[in-house]
């Protein structure tokens, strides 16, 4: 039988490190491909990563059972990882799935080759933080809108607009295209 992330986090706040490992084993690949969204950095998305399970360590016995782990960590890692980009703005590599997402939502029609990848991260680049993040959530996580309403704060309304935005900015950056 699994435990229940609840059951874990009791357990992590007695001091369990098996329970630890297997929240880490559950929930990682998640944050660690978030914050990759958001970073557009594989290793610094995995040393945020491992800043999120720290905090997850260090905050156990703090733990409110009524609140839902995936929540508390895709609040944590995105605020992690926007903090991060804000102190640091640099080029990294695209990996070949972003740039396909990218270009379908900017112009489904239309391929863009390997030599389009800097305009396509320079496209993302130019999103404003919380605009890459609710991207980030919805087409990479498969968090739904009203989640991610819960992670950042924000109304259903307001995430439905900064996806919009954000789509209409990747289509004008991307050759005008509608």
């Amino acid at each position: 039988m699994q435990l229940s992330d609840i059951e874990l986090m009791r357990r992590v706040a007695d001091g369990d490190q098996h329970a630890f490992s297997t929240l880490l084993d559950r929930h990682s690949k998640m944050v660690l491909n978030l914050a990759y969204r958001i970073v557009l950095s594989r290793d610094d998305a995995e040393d945020l990563c491992q800043e999120v399970f720290e905090r997850l360590w260090t905050q156990a016995p703090a733990w409110r059972d009524d609140a839902k782990l995936t929540t508390w960590l895709y609040r944590v890692a995105s605020n992690l990882a926007l903090n991060y980009h804000q102190r640091v703005q640099q080029r990294h590599v695209l990996d070949d799935g972003l740039v396909e997402f990218i270009v379908d939502s900017a112009a489904p029609e239309e391929s863009v080759g390997d030599d389009d990848n800097a305009e396509v991260f320079d496209a993302l680049q130019s999103l404003p933080d919380n605009q890459r993040t609710v991207m980030a959530f919805r087409f990479y996580q498969d968090v739904s809108v009203k989640d991610i309403a819960v992670i950042m704060g924000l109304s259903a309304k307001a995430v439905e607009s900064l996806i919009s935005r954000a789509k209409q900015q990747l289509r004008t950056r991307l050759g005008g295209r509608e």
